[in-house]
């Protein structure tokens, strides 16, 4: 265990904004000498002496910080080492050569300041090394250079279809890249904050100083998504506010993982991904997505008179939606059975431009339903009281923006409701007087809800609430209690004024002197907010008089 107290460790975390200070004075320093050497210039050393009287103190102070920041622990002891004898060297260095200067050793002061700087550069990229990986300095260097400096090549990026995504081993491809992106660089093998290492599972299952990083099974209960859902202002929130957060959807794949089990080598389709789950690894991976790719639109202008023209000759209504916007708005519930599979075909010269599509009650039939492919933008869809089948329903599942949807009236049943599961924007679906049952209904419903995303804002909502009620002022103005009572610990109601119910002897508060209790913290909450309307509850009850002669 640490027992480094927390003096040593508040100067050592001093060592960050320290140690820029004697790097800019060194590089200062070489510089102007080096400039010195040209008639031009010779006169650009003229203060070296001075700055190097602020560079050698700085220097040691930057080496002593860090030597202290080292006995928090968390590091890789073999670079930890050679980083620490670096900064000591060029502490050491930096002396040496002010003191060649102070007896005007000139030529041999010039001399040292070479392995000054360099022991410099060299402590540097150690302590770049030590906080953000080994390869922080040729991460991202050019493909021959990061070669030649020792980096490892950059791995290509990760090209899947759809069959492939399926297959994808979930943590090696989609949990240890989101660990590496946001937790490695301080809880990997050569940082582990707390003793804890986040780039093995069995590092994650082993945890730190808090215990086990993961639960299987229960994401809300593992310690690394805990972390990571804490206000930014949290001490303990992961990664520390001012680094790269991990996004909404990389959160959702870590979430996902876990309640599946966190299994160390089960692919994606054994995992049984959720809907949401899909479409950000198909986007992640390059996966076809469940979403097609949108047909641009005609310009209004452009279609208005051929739309007025079939409106005309098939006794339906077509307007636009908004005179600034392509899109076109289409009413054939109008016609009735007089509009069916043939006229829906003539529709699909305006299909691109086509966002709400009415065709209730015609006489259009499942094979009819084909031409929907040319109409990709439709967002709202009315097919009730047609005798459409689930056979129908492929061509309704191509539709990927469509968000509304009325099957009212039709022989819809819970396979062909099955077939809906793949449309990402449905957010309205209609199934009155259908062949569907209510437990398939709210699986489909459950199956593209977000759980998790809705308890996290109703966590979100109660501590906006808790943060409201305390933002309150109770005053005040008058008694009706007498101020002897308040020695009293016996509360003077045993139902609560708020709500009425039987009251909880913990939740209670005095008043004007006296105990009240409450049967929650809600009611308790209401009442110091806003006392006036509940005090007459509280009032004793006056014993009848008895009747006089």
């Amino acid at each position: 265990m640490n027992q480094t107290p927390d003096t040593a460790l508040f100067l050592g975390h001093l060592h960050p904004l320290l140690v820029h200070l004697p790097i800019g004075l060194l590089l200062l320093v070489a510089i102007l000498e080096f400039l010195s050497r040209f008639p031009r210039f010779k006169q650009a050393n003229a203060n070296a002496g001075l700055i190097l009287a602020l560079a050698v103190p700085a220097t040691a102070m930057a080496a002593l910080c860090g030597w202290l920041l080292a006995r928090a622990g968390g590091y890789q002891d073999n670079l930890l080492q050679w980083h620490r004898w670096a900064g000591i060297s060029t502490a050491a260095a930096a002396a040496f050569a002010a003191l060649l200067y102070r007896l005007n050793l000139k030529r041999a002061y010039r001399w040292c300041l070479v392995p000054s700087v360099g022991v410099l550069v060299v402590a540097g990229h150690l302590g770049g090394s030590l906080t953000h990986g080994s390869d922080y300095f040729v991460r991202y260097a050019p493909g021959p250079f990061r070669a030649w400096l020792g980096g490892s090549p950059q791995a290509a990026p990760v090209q899947t279809n759809h069959v492939e995504l399926a297959q994808l081993p979930v943590f090696a491809n989609v949990v240890r890249p989101v660990l590496q992106q946001d937790c490695v660089s301080c809880h990997g093998p050569e940082k582990s904050k707390g003793r804890l290492r986040l780039d093995t599972l069995e590092g994650l299952a082993k945890g730190g100083k808090s215990g086990p990083a993961i639960v299987a099974g229960k994401s809300a209960d593992s310690e690394v998504i805990k972390r990571m859902l804490l206000p930014l202002t949290d001490d303990d929130h992961m990664p520390p506010n001012g680094k790269p957060q991990p996004s909404a959807d990389d959160l959702a794949l870590l979430q996902w993982w876990l309640d599946s089990g966190a299994s160390p080598d089960k692919q994606v389709s054994e995992l049984k991904p959720s809907p949401r789950v899909t479409q950000i690894l198909a986007a992640k991976f390059g996966s076809p997505a469940p979403i097609v790719t949108t047909v641009p639109p005609k310009p209004l202008k452009d279609v208005l008179p051929q739309s007025a023209a079939l409106a005309a000759e098939l006794g339906i209504a077509i307007t636009p939606l908004s005179p600034q916007e392509p899109w076109l708005q289409c009413n054939a519930s109008i016609a009735g059975t007089n509009f069916g599979d043939a006229e829906l075909k003539k529709l699909a010269a305006l299909g691109a431009n086509l966002r709400w599509l009415d065709v209730a009650g015609t006489a259009i039939s499942d094979g009819g339903l084909a031409r929907f492919e040319t109409m990709p933008n439709l967002t709202r869809l009315h097919l009730e009281r047609t005798h459409l089948t689930d056979a129908s329903l492929a061509q309704v599942a191509s539709l990927s923006n469509l968000e509304y949807l009325n099957l009212y009236g039709t022989e819809i049943s819970d396979a062909g409701l099955d077939q809906l599961r793949s449309l990402p924007k449905l957010r309205q679906l209609y199934l009155w007087q259908t062949k569907v049952t209510p437990a398939a209904g709210k699986a489909f419903a459950e199956a593209r809800t977000d759980q998790d995303q809705l308890q996290r804002w109703r966590e979100e909502i109660e501590q906006l609430n808790a943060k409201i009620r305390e933002a309150h002022i109770s005053v005040d103005l008058g008694t009706i209690f007498p101020a002897a009572a308040s020695t009293n610990t016996t509360p003077i109601n045993a139902v609560c004024p708020v709500s009425g119910k039987p009251i909880d002897p913990t939740k209670t508060l005095f008043h004007n002197g006296v105990l009240v209790a409450f049967c929650c913290d809600d009611c308790k909450a209401k009442f110091q907010q806003d006392p006036a309307p509940y005090l007459a509850k509280l009032e004793p009850k006056k014993e009848p008089q008895p009747a006089t002669k």
